[in-house]
């Protein structure tokens, strides 16, 4: 029970603070969309390869769905064309550098905004899992 209130906790902080913030004058605000969506999905990536990692065995067996999606977040992943990350970290990554790009040249937004919605899409599952996981996990 207590490893499910501190991750419905760090949840709930996480997404409080990640809609919670205002623009400053100045600020783009798909920029600052961009890095709530990176803090988010960093914890909440964090929070589910974590959980899964405690015992692999067990999920694997018990929640074959949810450790296949963990298995798919840590598939390697080849960045800026050297460097290889699991997929939940080059995604964010990917994310990043294209807010950067954008960032410099004031152009590509759609790029920014397709690399915005993937990651957010892979975090909010990621959030599903952490909440099916810690609800059934409190039972365990």
């Amino acid at each position: 029970m207590k490893k499910f209130a501190l991750s419905s906790i760090v949840v709930a902080v996480l997404v409080w603070v990640s809609g919670c913030a205002q623009l400053r004058p100045g600020q783009d605000p798909l920029v600052v969309r961009a890095e709530q969506v990176e803090a988010t999905a960093k914890g909440t990536f964090d929070l589910v390869l974590n959980i899964d990692h405690s015992d692999r065995g067990f999920w694997r067996t018990n929640a074959p769905a949810f450790h296949s999606f963990c298995e798919w977040l840590r598939q390697p992943q080849i960045v800026w064309v050297t460097n290889v990350l699991p997929r939940a970290s080059a995604m964010i990554a990917n994310l990043d550098n294209v807010k950067q790009d954008y960032v410099w040249a004031r152009q590509g937004s759609n790029v920014l905004i397709t690399a915005l919605v993937v990651l957010q899409s892979a975090s909010t599952e990621a959030g599903g899992w952490a909440q099916v996981v810690t609800n059934n996990n409190a039972n365990r």
